[in-house]
């Protein structure tokens, strides 16, 4: 018999300052024998760290939850060392490191029976980090440190982009964050890292294995890795008695297949990465694998059921897994119509668009019902409830972690004023950047039409937010970044000589030069003998858009779309090269 249970999604918690203060008190409260047992790393949170009262009234949300309560384990994957949304489309406007902390310490104080993990590759982008970016990469490493220190995270597995500024410096942060490195197969240094982790979660007992694919660290200095079939083996035999299994990899998800098939594990964190999987995948073995996507814009949630009863979990959200993919397919479907019929209409407000949008609000409806109602807790047999929560706006702020994360955007300009870098030379014939002011003198209405565009305040989307001396930013906000002939950070703005007249060059902005190439050839000699324009790319294709289009930054990125957002009178667009 399946008991069919209805919990709402997100609920107010309070909006006025004394609920706050109830929360607060919650923070406050003596610990429990449970709490001692989680971790025995966990680091301690100052009380002005948690929930800090304000002035103005403040809203205090219910972290979402779904299903009746339980022990939970909260998790990231792939954070990749950012601690905000990028912020240049509103698809990407979920994260946030302050974001983050909140939800999970508002969890955790809510809902005691709780821990928080993290599956590795949190500290840096990149595995490779080239040094005029150490500077600004060390100081942010330090936000989100404090960050992992407050929500409690008991421990990471180390991945190829968390060991990209050396051993060294990983242990050093992982050691500030107050988090342990977890792995059955490597050693780093002199340091040979824990390989099993027994957590008491309430009345359950979790041990948690970490595992890192050894082809991942292979060229990585002072770090050694060892077969991870054969390390995970020895690691299950050390296992005592555990209630739950759970492997944490940072490897690829072919590879935790085939790993997953080892008996004895129930749950596969993929920490490598991850893929924005909304729900559990089944794997052979009665093992299920989980990934909470990466940047920090998910939370993975997984809560326990069945603690007295024997076998093999099973996932309570399957009987609608279905029927939630179709809609967010219908939902995906209706919203690309509305966009294309926004860049015919400009937006207007037609009846169409009024229709199209009643019908999303609907599916949204439909399916935000499915979330909070389409599961069922079996009465016998272990279950589970997987969830992964979209940080979005709606959650609070940390405020340490918050202050943290401006305070280092206010200083970028500082650190990376000492930074020396020289723009790329120009190989003798090679055109190169000369600025959309150049192009301007002889294409007036083009240049009219594009100051009407995004890409003509690329800059100040930035400046507004701090971020226009972020190297991990600038590049998609300026002209021939890192090009022959371009702009690098320092050198946006400066002298250059074109046919034997000195000018300033600008290159703030995406600008003409962004789609069309370098123009300094095509400035001399516009036009060939039969009076074509020539040197330049007159019809920029779809690869010349998709350096900066990613689908990490514009994941509804449609070519045929936005290239119709940015032409217009006087700057048209057939389509053809």
């Amino acid at each position: 018999m399946m008991v069919t249970m209805a919990f709402p999604a997100r609920w107010t918690l309070c909006a006025l300052l004394s609920t706050t203060a109830l929360l607060l008190s919650a923070c406050e409260r003596e610990p429990t024998p449970d709490d001692k047992a989680t971790s025995e790393v966990q680091a301690e949170v100052p009380e002005d760290e948690t929930i800090t009262e304000k002035d103005d009234p403040v809203e205090l949300i219910e972290p979402s939850d779904l299903g009746p309560k339980a022990p939970a384990i909260y998790f990231t994957t792939g954070l990749k060392g950012y601690t905000e949304p990028c912020g240049c489309t509103a698809d990407v406007l979920l994260g946030g490191i302050d974001r983050i902390t909140a939800f999970v310490s508002d969890s955790r104080a809510l809902h005691p029976e709780a821990l928080m993990i993290d599956g590795g590759d949190w500290l840096l982008e990149y595995d490779t980090i080239e040094p005029h970016m150490e500077p600004q990469e060390r100081a942010k490493a330090d936000v989100l440190a404090a960050a992992h220190k407050s929500m409690g995270t008991l421990f990471s597995v180390p991945g190829s982009r968390d060991l990209a500024l050396g051993v060294d410096f990983y242990l050093e942060k992982m050691n500030q964050a107050g988090m342990m490195p977890l792995s059955a197969n490597l050693q780093l240094q002199e340091t040979t890292p824990k390989a099993t982790h027994i957590a008491e979660l309430g009345a359950w007992k979790v041990g948690f294995i970490g595992l890192t694919q050894p082809a991942l660290v292979e060229t990585i200095e002072q770090v050694e890795a060892r077969d991870e079939e054969v390390a995970l083996r020895e690691a299950l035999g050390q296992l005592p008695d555990v209630d739950a299994t759970v492997l944490v990899y940072q490897g690829s998800p072919d590879r935790a297949e085939e790993l997953a098939a080892l008996a004895g594990i129930d749950f596969v964190i993929q920490g490598h990465d991850p893929e924005k999987r909304v729900d559990a995948v089944a794997l052979d073995g009665d093992t299920f694998l989980l990934e909470a996507y990466d940047q920090g814009r998910y939370v993975g949630r997984l809560k326990l059921y069945g603690l007295e009863a024997e076998g093999a979990f099973e996932d309570a959200r399957s009987v609608s897994a279905e029927e939630r993919e179709a809609l967010r397919t219908q939902i995906e479907h209706v919203e690309g119509n509305i966009s294309l019929l926004d860049v015919r209409t400009g937006g207007e407000e037609t009846p169409l668009r009024k229709r199209l949008q009643e019908r999303v609000d609907g599916l949204k409806e439909e399916l935000a019902r499915l979330e909070r109602q389409g599961f069922e807790i079996p009465e016998q047999g272990r279950a589970f409830l997987f969830e992964l929560v979209d940080m979005e706006p709606g959650y609070r702020l940390d405020d340490a972690i918050e202050k943290a994360r401006e305070d280092y955007n206010a200083d970028l300009a500082r650190l990376n004023a000492d930074v020396e870098r020289e723009v790329v030379p120009v190989e003798e014939g090679q055109p190169f950047y000369i600025g959309t002011a150049q192009c301007a003198t002889c294409h007036v209405q083009a240049h009219e039409f594009w100051k009407g565009t995004d890409h003509a305040a690329a800059v100040a989307t930035l400046e507004e937010r701090n971020k226009a001396f972020d190297q991990s930013c600038i590049g998609c906000h300026v002209v021939g970044w890192e090009e022959p002939g371009g702009s690098v950070l320092g050198k946006i703005t400066y002298e250059a000589e074109l046919g034997g007249t000195t000018f300033t060059k600008d290159l703030n902005n995406v600008g003409c030069e962004s789609c069309h190439g370098p123009g300094s050839q095509h400035r001399l000699q516009p036009l060939d003998a039969s009076g074509t324009p020539q040197h330049i790319l007159r019809k920029p294709t779809e690869e010349a858009c998709a350096s900066c289009h990613v689908e990490e930054h514009s994941p509804g990125f449609d070519f045929g779309v936005y290239v119709r957002q940015i032409t217009g009178e006087g700057h048209s667009y057939s389509g053809a090269p």
